[in-house]
């Protein structure tokens, strides 16, 4: 997969599916404490507040950690390395979930 497809794909499809199953966990906690209501909520609006009260913040705040400890993200290509046997190594510049091999 491409930079481009892993940071904008795969990183709203990881959110969203994390907002669902916290908008699922709010409704199961609704339905068994309104025994009596007709209905327990609307699920949209529980997976936007979940998006933009829980997840957007919690994400900005790893963000700022990985930052301040220097953890390396760009969008650079993969580099080709020596080692001190005189071998090679693939050093992956990308993001940190990439593939990292060795040769």
């Amino acid at each position: 997969m491409s930079y481009l497809t892993q940071m904008a794909g795969l990183t709203m499809h990881n959110s969203f599916r994390a907002a669902t199953g916290i908008a699922l966990a709010i409704a199961l906690i609704r339905g068994f404490a309104r025994r009596s209501a007709k209905t327990i909520g609307n699920f949209w609006v529980d997976m936007t507040r979940t998006v933009l009260y829980v997840l957007m913040p919690l994400s900005i705040v790893v963000g700022l950690f990985f930052v301040w400890q220097g953890m390396p993200q760009n969008l650079g290509p993969y580099v080709e390395a020596t080692t001190l046997e005189g071998g090679t190594q693939l050093i992956a510049q990308g993001l940190w979930r990439a593939k990292r091999s060795s040769k």
